[in-house]
């Protein structure tokens, strides 16, 4: 499991966003590599309305116990993640 911190630049077609709005992120994505981790990432987030992504840290999750058990957004994606191969959090106001 790959997490990345990226900033994500919403589309014409985002329906929260205006285009152009840049929002910090939190991904999730199941995947053996950052190469792959970002391209499985802007295919999935392009679906949901996003133009483009840009990587700002990653990091390997190896100790899925820290995620597990948490009952908040983070602890959802990482869920989602498992389940499904990919899991965001978007935070609550861009810039932040």
């Amino acid at each position: 499991m790959i997490c990345l911190r990226a900033n994500l630049i919403a589309g014409d077609a985002h329906d929260r966003f205006a285009a152009g709005t840049s929002i910090a992120a939190l991904l999730f994505v199941r995947a053996d590599s950052l190469e792959a981790a970002e391209d499985l990432a802007t295919q999935e987030l392009s679906g949901r309305g996003w133009s483009k992504m840009e990587t700002e840290r990653s990091k390997e999750v190896t100790d899925y116990s820290q995620f597990e058990h948490k009952g908040d957004v983070v602890g959802q994606a990482f869920q989602d993640a498992k389940e499904s191969g990919f899991g965001v959090v978007i935070y609550p106001e861009p810039g932040t």
